[in-house]
């Protein structure tokens, strides 16, 4: 045993010396790597990356380091970028050589994620993946989905009015109504519902990798070979049923489509338009693209969600002022319909601010650099990982003032006033790694924002001495951020509010 792992010390200096040896040769103008912690030899900086919410202290290493940061991790080499700049000028401008991924051992290989668009390398498969989603959520297309959103929210509306205690699990079913109604045509009466089931215990099995890309078994490849009895095969042995719960999770819904597609009784769906568009040539390419449609629209578009609510919960006055927008455009009579959104620039400002302070993938999933390239001075190696830090960019107190403040005046334009950056770019991704449905997540967020503070008051929970229940603001810190459970009471606004709310439910 002992022997076994003298030799296995020996392979990784060697491997480490090969690599040292060839990035040396291979950078002829002689430029630094970009500038980072001290690392150790072999195992270089494995104990200076924390295990949760990395990307904070990537944003801390800022001050010592600067916008762009070098590390590497047991030979893999890593540059976070920590500024929108430096990722507009490499990850959009040069996208050509920064839109592969590195090798994700631990979520497609051990889990079985590799047919997902986001963890799948670039190249044709790729291409025609995107070009699905893109061709169905562009902008050109968005009205089309409007009645869905729409109709989704009127009944969250009612939920909410009969039982305000469980909102959050009625926003749930909003999230994953809209997504498997747009998707495969199903319409989701409740988060019971079987399909919404099995779609949200296959989200989940991602987290079994915790950062996308940066696993123990993503930088040593071969433990993934270990046989689960060996001592330590615990690091990528995972939770029973992982593998089964993603396997239904990309085929049970799919292929029920397919069967009500043979019966006559399928609702026009993304699934349904594009099989039909593909003569069912491609079945592997629409059933992995449906999938993706579900899995990456529900998580963030729930967080989102969730983070726009806790912040006008816990700013009253950021409340009504938004309140005081949609009635003077609505008057009091109707909810509000998407023909409304250009009336409304406060409404689109706490838009902004939310992805802005919640920042819902504060890292996204890493790139990978094709070929040697030159930066600012620096040498950026073949093959690193390019981390864009997403957290560090909207948190950063140069560009956005007090970034910890929920502020939607930031974004105000007008009277004098200068808008602070778009934070949509960092939000949504970069290149060609930018989210294809971004637009349509925009407008499901806005719709459900506006109707529901439109119909309710919401405020702070109270206790039985009639106190405030504070109202934690940290977030669970995961590849996909969310924002803690809280206690809030939801109060129509106004005595017509459950006749409108009553009537709205019923078309």
């Amino acid at each position: 045993m002992l022997q076994t792992v003298f030799c296995l010390v020996a392979l990784l200096v060697a491997v480490r010396a090969l690599v040292v040896h060839n990035r040396l040769s291979r950078n002829s103008k002689g430029l630094p790597l970009p500038p980072g912690p001290k690392s150790y030899p072999i195992l270089g900086n494995l104990f200076d990356i924390p295990t949760t919410a990395a990307w904070k202290q990537f944003a801390q290493w800022r001050a010592n380091y600067g916008d762009i940061i070098y590390f590497h991790v047991l030979g893999r080499e890593a540059v976070v970028l920590n500024s929108a700049a430096a990722a507009h000028d490499l990850l959009d401008k040069r996208s050509a050589i920064y839109s592969h991924r590195t090798p994700m051992v631990m979520a497609n290989e051990v889990i079985g994620w590799k047919w997902s668009l986001p963890s799948m390398d670039y190249g044709e498969k790729f291409k025609r993946h995107r070009r699905y989603l893109q061709q169905y959520f562009g902008k050109q297309n968005l009205p089309k989905y409007y009645d869905v959103e729409v109709k989704e929210v009127y009944k969250l509306l009612n939920d909410i009015l009969d039982s305000p205690g469980d909102y959050a699990a009625h926003i749930k079913r909003l999230a994953g109504g809209v997504t498997m109604n747009i998707t495969y045509g199903h319409e989701v009466q409740s988060f019971d519902d079987p399909f919404i089931r099995i779609a949200e215990k296959g989200v989940l099995t991602i987290e079994a990798t915790g950062a996308v890309g940066a696993h123990i078994v993503d930088f040593l490849p071969w433990l993934r070979h270990i046989p689960d009895w060996f001592p330590g095969a615990g690091i990528k042995r995972l939770p029973p049923g992982t593998r089964e719960d993603l396997h239904d999770f990309v085929h049970k819904p799919f292929d029920h489509v397919k069967q009500q597609m043979i019966n006559g009784t399928a609702s026009g769906c993304y699934t349904t338009e594009l099989l039909e568009e593909t003569n069912g040539l491609d079945e592997e390419g629409v059933r992995s693209t449906a999938a993706i449609t579900y899995s990456a629209g529900f998580d963030t578009t729930l967080s989102a969600l969730m983070t726009a609510i806790i912040a006008l919960v816990t700013n009253p006055v950021i409340q009504a002022r938004a309140q005081a927008e949609m009635d003077l455009v609505l008057g009091k009579e109707r909810l509000p319909t998407f023909a409304d959104r250009s009336k409304m620039p406060y409404m689109q400002c706490i838009m902004s601010e939310a992805f802005r302070w919640g920042v819902v993938t504060p890292v996204g999933v890493p790139h990978r650099l094709c070929q040697d390239d030159h930066y600012n001075g620096y040498y950026l190696p073949a093959g690193c990982m390019i981390i864009a830090n997403a957290w560090a960019m909207l948190h950063d107190s140069r560009v956005y003032p007090d970034p910890e403040v929920f502020n939607p005046d930031r974004f105000l334009s007008g009277e004098g006033r200068t808008p602070q950056p778009d934070p949509r770019g960092p939000a949504f991704g970069f290149g060609r790694r930018v989210c294809p449905g971004k637009d349509l997540a925009e407008n499901h967020v806005w719709i459900t924002i506006a109707s529901l503070f439109y119909a309710f008051k919401i405020t702070p929970a109270l206790d039985e001495r009639g106190q405030e229940i504070p109202i934690d603001l940290e977030y669970s810190e995961h590849s996909i951020r969310h924002p803690r459970p809280f206690k809030c009471t939801i109060k129509p606004r106004r005595h017509n509010s459950v006749a409108l709310i009553r009537q709205m439910s019923d078309i």
